[in-house]
């Protein structure tokens, strides 16, 4: 019986698996060997052409060809493989083997999301397709996740090859390098804003209003810009309403906190400080000043050798910065209009104690079009308003006239100030006593602390906290900048249609104008016998500087389609007129107390000039 039972089992097992094999499941019932085959086959578009260069690949490997110049290609694969096939402007796909050897044409789709992405090029548009010259598309949304007040700043690694550097400072115009270095002079790009030229600087625009930013990069794509386009273009377009679309209104804004780090630089208290200059001095040879020595009446230090000023100028000169944007944009049109309203608060308060630098702007946008028939009229003014307070020494202006004493930036006076020296003294009001020459001044140190010769030694250095609140940099900017077009169908004008040619005549005119107001005052102040600036450089200056420039362009866009080939040809003319002047007022030392009008100063001075550039092509 136990035999029987053992008979019947394997025949039951015998049966199954012949059922599997024959309905081609055996690989669910035993282990079985997939082979290798040959696998070829054609690529082709959907017109039936084909493909050379095309990629086809071994799903999840890195075995594939490429196809030859007639789209064929041959690929030893497992004969249940997967292959993908991708070619540029084509949409990937996946083809399943299942056992074949011969897979005959595979047919690739364009893919025309990427290739008729539109690109915004020099007076006009071309399909990304159709590019023949180095232009990079910022993703505007990406680049706005970065809080920064100027869009020159934001492209910062956002475009191979283009070289962003700043000095940190809120409100500062940063350098762009586009080309490289190629000029003795500035390296500075053109910024064209909806088809205007603004200059080499867009720091009075809000990066909330660009819809899109393209930077032409090589000759060849920023040549019809002429000379000044010789450092790379960068051309943005603001946004627009929307037709037949009620009113919309979005708001955005952040609320942010800037803070240097603390523990970055490991620097000596008061009592090591103490302990490394006098092993310095006595190494020397020389006497030790008296307030580290232990048997003066100037010893810096109690008898426990706790010291009576222990400064951590991390702490004195660096503060918290506070940065916010606020946004609200209005959007809207009907069936022949569309409009934009955008108005936008930016500020940012530096991190460091004293005058600056901090910056504020204002800026109001307003964008219309309207269609009527074969005419499209676009108008588009914006406003801006901008404050500016400098650092009194930074990286970029170290220099002062007159200022005698060495003198470093922030983070270098952080660095090397004693931790001996108080940072604020109300005592140095009046340092008649202890400076002779001090009786020259009325405010001497102005309560900041300061060093003594024979107490801490021949220092010379000045107090960080004393430049920064003391030495003012400030800047008022307003720009406005209105400009109007028009665009002409001249093929539907006439009445004609075309499906495969378009001609347009247009006409852009603009005109901008900025103002600004600059003012710097130098009081006269002594912290030491070599760190101080006399009441004879003392100065106050004001200036004022105004820049127009009136532009007037006609072009003619033709664009043609014949089966796959595209022309594009532009012709125009342009003629822009830039007038530039200032006029500046200076006054050298000042009567106590201040009042900072320039004919209250003893000697007074003055300049003006004024240019003209005039292009035409």
């Amino acid at each position: 019986m136990k035999y029987s039972y053992l008979i019947l089992l394997g025949l039951l097992a015998l049966a199954s698996a012949t059922y599997a094999e024959g309905t081609g499941k055996s690989d669910q019932m035993s282990m079985t060997q997939t082979g290798t085959i040959t696998v070829k086959g054609k690529i082709v578009d959907e017109n039936g052409l084909s493909v050379p260069g095309a990629s086809i690949k071994q799903k999840d490997t890195t075995i594939g060809v490429i196809t030859d110049v007639n789209g064929n290609f041959s690929l030893s694969v497992p004969s249940d493989a997967a292959l993908i096939v991708s070619f540029i402007g084509y949409k990937s796909i996946e083809v399943t083997v299942g056992g074949k050897t011969d897979l005959g044409n595979i047919a690739l789709v364009s893919d025309t999301k990427e290739l008729d992405q539109v690109v915004v090029v020099g007076y006009g548009t071309q399909r990304k397709v159709d590019l023949t010259g180095s232009v990079a598309i910022v993703n505007a949304e990406e680049m706005k996740k970065v809080s920064n007040s100027n869009i020159s700043t934001m492209l910062e690694g956002k475009v191979a090859g283009v070289q962003i550097t700043s000095d940190g400072q809120p409100g500062a115009d940063p350098i762009v390098r586009i080309r490289g270095i190629g000029s003795f002079g500035s390296t500075a790009p053109l910024y064209v804003v909806d088809g205007v030229p603004m200059g080499t600087t867009i720091r009075d625009f809000s990066p909330n209003d660009i819809e899109t930013l393209q930077v032409l990069k090589d000759a060849s794509a920023a040549a019809i810009y002429g000379s000044r386009a010789a450092n790379g273009v960068v051309i943005i377009t603001t946004k627009q309403g929307k037709k037949n679309k009620a009113m919309k209104v979005d708001y955005s804004g952040y609320l942010g906190v800037d803070q240097v780090q603390n523990g970055v630089y490991d620097v000596m208290d008061s009592k090591q400080y103490g302990k490394y200059v006098t092993t310095a001095f006595t190494n020397s040879g020389m006497d030790v000043p008296s307030g580290y020595n232990s048997n003066s009446a100037n010893y810096l230090y109690n008898g426990d050798g706790t010291a009576k000023v222990n400064t951590d100028w991390f702490k004195e000169a660096y503060k918290k910065g506070i940065r916010q944007n606020h946004n609200i944009n209005m959007s809207g049109g009907g069936a022949n209009n569309t409009y934009n309203i955008g108005l936008d608060y930016y500020s940012q308060k530096g991190t460091m104690v004293g005058a600056g630098p901090n910056f504020d702007r204002y800026t109001a946008r307003i964008n219309n079009t309207m269609d009527v028939k074969f005419v499209k009229i676009k108008t588009n003014v914006v406003y801006s308003h901008s404050l500016q307070d400098n650092m009194a020494l930074s990286n970029a202006n170290e220099y002062v006239q007159g200022l005698y004493g060495s003198q470093f930036p922030v983070m270098a006076s952080v660095l090397l100030l004693p931790p001996t020296i108080k940072a604020y003294d109300k005592s140095t009001w009046v340092l008649d006593d202890k400076i002779s020459s001090a009786s020259e001044y009325s405010y001497d140190s102005y309560g900041f602390g300061t060093y003594y010769d024979d107490v801490h030694g021949d220092l010379r250095v000045t107090n960080v906290l004393l430049e920064n609140s003391l030495l003012k940099r400030n800047s008022t900017v307003d720009r406005i900048v209105a400009s109007g077009s028009a665009d002409v169908d001249l093929i539907e004008m006439l009445g004609l249609k075309s499906s495969n040619s378009k001609l347009h005549y247009n006409i852009n005119l603009s005109y901008s104008k900025t103002n600004v107001k600059d003012f710097t005052f130098v009081p006269a102040f002594i912290q030491s016998t070599t760190n101080y600036l006399s009441k004879s450089n003392e100065n106050l200056s004001e200036g004022y500087r105004s820049y127009s420039d009136a532009l007037v362009e006609n072009t003619l866009n033709y664009e043609g389609k014949f089966g796959r080939n595209h022309i594009n040809a532009v012709v125009g003319q342009t003629f822009e007129r830039e007038l530039f002047h200032t006029l500046t007022g200076k006054g050298v030392n000042l009567p106590e107390p201040y009042y900072l009008q320039v004919n209250n100063a003893t000697t007074t001075s003055s300049a003006s000039s004024e240019s003209e550039h005039v292009l035409a092509s």
